[in-house]
């Protein structure tokens, strides 16, 4: 076996580190071939601009290092690993280089990050808002699946990076961690206050089978908040919610708690539950 195929792979990458490219990669907008792109998959598109020259001149160098790695047939998931366990610090720009690398495997590459790192979970929302936009809903579910117990920070880093996709981001957790659809809610109602009911009918439109779970979240949610969240949700948004429940097979009986602990009034329930068979 050729000596450098014994070295560890932390000499390696540490090695080549400091190595940069002296072609393409001196101007950093030149776009970075990927390497084996997968057949039918769609590749998505980087949005670098926002990057500091700093920053810039680290992704050259993962650039480097990752080529080095992909040259001794080590996988892109296996070195983002090792990359990121030994410098965590860096984990925005290591991501970036791989995704330059595989373009059309940035939910994959993320999971790996997560997997082994999964502290750095908010970083690689983070990074994928910024330069891939477009992989963020499946990087969401991807976070979720791996760990689950994360389900608070991730609804929560989100709604912060893209407030106006908190529909998507609500139903999508909820559809991932079903269990969980409690824990969404509250990080929801927490982070957008005026929003999350209307995300939750949203997803419950969506995606019907989930209503059972939406709406004992949305039960327990309130039942385990104090008396500020009843002035939350506006009369409108209750009404959509009224709407939407019926429509999914909601019974009028299981909507009485919210009459009796002042949420909803029996104006409301009655313009919506009007005859008998609604009961």
């Amino acid at each position: 076996m050729h000596f450098c195929t014994r070295l560890s792979l932390v000499t390696v990458f540490t090695a080549s580190l400091f190595i940069v490219s002296g072609e393409a990669k001196a101007n950093f907008n030149v776009h970075v071939k990927s390497t084996n792109p997968v057949v039918g998959a769609k590749a998505f598109d980087l949005n670098l601009a926002t990057l500091t020259p700093q920053e810039k001149k680290l992704v050259d160098k993962y650039n480097s290092v990752i080529d080095d790695h992909l040259n001794y047939n080590f996988s892109i998931t296996r070195t983002v690993r090792i990359l990121v366990n030994h410098y965590p610090q860096h984990v925005n720009q290591i991501l970036i280089a791989a995704y330059q690398h595989y373009p059309t495997r940035i939910p994959v590459i993320n999971r790996a990050v997560i997997q082994v790192e999964p502290a750095l979970t908010s970083d690689v929302l983070t990074t994928t808002h910024l330069v891939a936009p477009q992989a963020f809903d499946e990087t969401i579910a991807q976070a979720i699946d791996v760990e689950p117990s994360y389900i608070d920070d991730i609804v929560t880093t989100a709604t912060r990076l893209a407030p106006e996709k908190l529909n998507t981001i609500v139903r999508v957790a909820i559809v991932s961690e079903p269990r969980m659809s409690e824990t969404v809610v509250k990080s929801a109602a927490e982070s957008s206050p005026d929003n999350f009911l209307d995300a939750v009918v949203s997803s419950i439109k969506e995606i019907p089978q989930i209503t059972k779970h939406a709406f004992v979240a949305v039960k327990d949610f309130f039942n385990f908040n104090n008396a500020e969240q009843k002035t939350r949700p506006k009369p409108e948004q209750w009404n959509r919610f009224i709407v939407e429940a019926k429509a999914q097979g909601i019974n009028r009986e299981e909507l009485e708690w919210f009459k009796e602990h002042g949420y909803l009034t029996e104006q409301q329930i009655a313009k919506v539950y009007n005859n008998k068979a609604d009961k």
